[in-house]
């Protein structure tokens, strides 16, 4: 036992011995891993700093070109000194160069600047350079003409190309779009990026609150804690690149500083702090997590370094492309150059301000006008294109295309530039006319247009493609115009001429009974027109949406074969109505929109049947595969004049007809079909059609429907909505006044309706069932009439709403808020032409009991009273 003991605490300390071994190996390695996480920002942040620093020299140089140019130009001018002062010509240049504004400083030392006075400048360095000869770059703080920090891009003037010095021109940037070039970030970290100079001034910041201090003095101490002073010196006079950590509030951050290729200033750039210790944490808590587990296993340990050498290398792999990312959108950028050639006619000579060349377009900078030509001959694609530039850019032809007044002549060629096909825009622009107004100097300049050209291409083809499009639609609509004009006017003429029949047959009461049952009928037809384009209307505008209930399917069968099979007696046409395997009647559905298909497919049956024909309505039901639900299956067929094939295509199409000896007899706006596919779709269902010339169609309607139930009810009564196309529900709704006059005799009607002829004919339906009519003609009228009334005068209020002064739904909310509580209480029925549902569900939000639709219906008017008025 004393020996097993002795083993096991040997065990123990062995264990121990090795576990502390373990901790100080992982502990050096944790180290490690910081140590190297921070040489790799380091390294980071180096190459960073160095490729900020050639994209700083390279946008300085570019900058300081351009304003060379610019005094090269101003140089050449006649008379140098007057056109540089020149307020007009400074703030014409400002405008078409990069810089923010451009001033003159004349050789006494004036800085003159468009819209401001002149300032002595004379003891500053760039004017003593400047008037020695010497252009270049200087920063300037608290500037004497605008009091702020600027970085100056100078140039000499001269009297001629090689006269003597007239004084100089001075552009600047503003300090956002420099401190915007030195934005740059590391993993989500926004770092510092600074330009200074020799002395540690900083002249430009990514983070524009560190202008104006210093390097050294202010943002070594504040910012770099750690960074030797004798270091930054030597890399801001350019003696050495220098790469040092600093501690920072997040922990150990790392930063360069650098000289400007070209320029005697720095670059400071950081890796921030932050970045670095979320790096270190990232690995550490790898490593930490490894340890622990190599307490219970120790093989994990070597599983946990091998993860965090692998982490590691996946996350250099992904800095080292997030690098290369960088580079490369800094060399796309720095690639964007607009090719720049200034035209002399008077020297004949042509020289390129700027522009890439390439081993593969090579060419000379500058030479006679006439070697330009050939060589812009030389690259332009096509015998056409060539003969156009050996006409349009001759010396004589751009003089007679640019006359006083016209400054600028834009050309556009396909250019093969070492076999780079491209399309290039190409801009002459005059600079300069002589006394007699002839172009003297003109820029010429050239932009890649490829990809626009394409555009435009793309876009013409969609312009035809519209206009073939709206072309077809025009036509589609004025042949719709014309046979809705032909539709409606059909019945117009019926009701028209049925009237004047009535009128003359007055002691004929046989006759005019005849004339009204055909006014009627043919007010009927013309309603279910309007309908049929309201429906459609809905479905064009998304409005159409479906009222689920319960439907009992069998009733509605019944109630197809009383509407049809009157219809089809009368025309000699055999009419059947079947059901098969119906196992689940009653379904959840729109039971009116089913009506509508239904009362659609049979209606053009029966219209496009011949005597002696046969039209029939079968209903199968089929499993389906969702639980609770079955695949409805309606097939509705005829023996008529059946479609062409060419037609078939297009049968569901609004508006379509099929127009030959057959079907010109029949009247229809050729929007019942296409309404019905839009319902169906609605449903989720499909509709199919097969059809003969000359011997039938049969449409197959499929929707699955789930099963319901109809507790207490066996007939599902829906009421007739608008947009509803069924002639039967308007024939009965119109047949007469029902039978309840006695019931609602003595109740007093306020009706509020602005339209004269509607009002007296509300007035007679509501008198003819016994109620007492008062009539106001709006809004405001109204609610006089009732506040002018004793308490219960009026028992129910009918309101139009589109009226003048004040319409139905402002009176009605009125009444709501009166003083009076017999008035709140008072019932309120809309009637209006406004029959979609958002209109009913206006009138209810509003404060109205009910929403009768326009045309008034006798029948339901009637028994909507009796159930406000409580009196059946």
């Amino acid at each position: 036992m004393e020996g097993e003991g002795r083993k096991y605490w040997l065990s123990v300390v062995a264990f121990v011995v090795v576990f502390v071994a373990v901790i100080i190996t992982f502990s050096m390695f944790m180290q490690q891993t910081s140590n190297r996480i921070v040489a790799q920002a380091s390294q980071y942040v180096t190459d960073a700093t160095n490729q900020t620093a050639k994209l700083v020299s390279t946008f300085m140089q570019n900058t300081q070109k351009d304003i060379e140019t610019i005094a090269a130009l101003a140089s050449e001018s006649p008379d140098a000194t007057v056109v540089a002062t020149s307020e007009e010509w400074l703030r014409d240049v400002g405008e078409i160069s990069p810089f923010d504004s451009i001033d003159f400083v004349d050789a006494d030392g004036m800085q003159h600047s468009p819209g401001r006075e002149s300032v002595d400048v004379s003891d500053r360095a760039y004017y003593q350079n400047a008037m020695a000869g010497r252009s270049g770059i200087e920063c300037v703080f608290n500037t004497r003409l605008t009091h702020e920090n600027l970085i100056y891009f100078y140039a000499p003037v001269r009297e001629g190309a090689d006269g003597p010095i007239v004084g100089l021109l001075l552009a600047h940037y503003d300090e956002g779009r420099l401190n915007d070039l030195l934005q740059n970030s590391f993993f989500g970290y926004e770092s510092h990026v600074l330009l200074c100079l020799p002395t540690g001034e900083v002249v430009a910041a990514s983070d524009g609150s560190l202008v104006g201090t210093n390097l050294v003095t202010d943002v070594a101490e504040e910012g770099l804690g750690g960074a030797r002073a004798e270091n930054l010196e030597r890399a801001l006079h350019g003696e050495e690149s220098v790469s040092f950590t600093y501690t920072g509030t997040s922990g150990v951050g790392s930063a360069c500083v650098t000289n400007v290729p070209g320029l005697n200033w720095s670059i400071l750039e950081t890796f921030p702090s932050a970045a670095t210790e979320e790096m270190i944490n990232a690995a550490n808590e790898g490593g930490w997590s490894a340890l622990f587990v190599i307490v219970a296993v120790f093989v994990v340990v070597i599983v946990g370094i091998v993860g965090i050498v692998g982490y590691n290398t996946r996350r250099h792999r992904r800095l080292t492309q997030s690098m290369k990312d960088r580079i490369d959108v800094q060399a796309g950028v720095g690639k964007l150059t607009e090719r720049l050639v200034l035209i002399d006619f008077a020297t004949d000579s042509f020289r390129y301000m700027s522009g890439p060349v390439t081993p593969k377009d090579p060419y000379e900078l500058a030479g006679t006008y006439d070697e330009m030509l050939c060589r812009l001959e030389g690259l332009v694609v096509g015998e056409e294109a060539k003969q156009d530039v050996r006409e349009r850019f001759s010396r004589d032809a751009v003089i007679k295309a640019m006359p006083p007044g016209v400054d600028n002549l834009g050309f556009e060629y396909q250019f093969d530039r070492g076999g780079d096909l491209k399309w290039e825009d190409i801009n002459l622009i005059c600079v300069e006319r002589g006394g007699d107004g002839v172009p003297v100097r003109l820029v010429y300049t050239t932009q890649d247009v490829t990809v626009m050209k394409a555009r435009e291409k793309q876009m013409q083809q969609a312009m035809e493609d519209s206009y073939r499009a709206a072309v077809a639609a025009n036509n589609a609509k004025s042949d719709f115009l014309s046979r809705m004009s032909h539709d409606i006017r059909t019945p117009m003429n019926a009701i028209i001429g049925m009237t004047e029949l009535a009128r003359m047959s007055e002691h004929d009461p046989a006759r005019v009974d005849d004339c009204l049952a055909k006014i009627t009928l043919s007010s009927n037809h013309l309603l279910s027109l309007i309908n049929e384009v309201l429906d459609l209307s809905m479905i064009e505008n998304g409005r159409l949406v479906l009222n689920l209930g319960a439907v009992d399917l069998r009733s509605l069968m019944a109630e197809m074969e009383t509407m049809f099979s009157q219809r089809c007696e009368e025309s000699s046409i055999r009419f059947h109505a079947a059901t098969e395997q119906l196992a689940h009647p009653v379904v959840e559905a729109d039971g009116l929109r089913l009506r509508q298909i239904f009362v659609n497919m049979l209606g053009n049956a029966v219209k496009f049947t011949p005597a002696g024909g046969s039209v029939s309505v079968r209903l199968v039901e089929h499993p389906a595969r969702i639980e609770g639900c079955s695949d409805y299956e309606f097939v509705f067929s005829d023996t008529g004049c059946g479609m062409a094939p060419s037609f078939v295509e297009h049968v569901f199409e609004p508006f379509t007809r099929e127009h030959d000896s057959r079907t010109e007899h029949v009247e229809g706006t050729g929007l019942g079909l296409s309404i019905v596919q839009n319902v169906v779709s609605l449903m989720s269902g499909t509709i199919d059609v097969e059809s003969r010339e000359g011997a039938g169609t049969t449409f197959t309607v499929h929707v699955n429907l789930r099963h319901a139930a109809l507790p207490g009810r066996t007939v599902e009564a829906a009421p007739a909505a608008a947009g509803a196309s069924c002639e039967a529900t308007a024939v009965e709704e119109n047949a007469g006044a029902p039978d309840g006059e006695a019931s609602l005799k003595g109740a007093r009607v306020l009706l509020v309706e602005d339209n004269e002829l509607n009002s007296e004919i509300a007035a007679a339906l509501l008198e003819s069932l016994g109620l007492a009519v008062e009539c106001a003609f709006d809004g405001q009228e109204a609610l006089d009439a009732l506040e002018g009334a004793a308490p219960g005068h009026f028992d129910v209020v009918l309101m139009d709403i589109q009226m003048p002064v004040m319409n139905g739904l402002e009176a009605t909310r009125a009444i709501r808020a009166s003083d009076r509580a017999d008035i709140r209480a008072l019932p309120v029925v809309v009637l209006s032409a406004n029959a979609f549902a958002e209109d009913v569900q206006e009138s209810k939000r509003a404060g109205a009991d009910d929403h009768l639709s326009k045309p008034i219906s006798v029948k339901d008017l009637a028994a909507t009273l009796r159930g406000i008025l409580g009196r059946s």
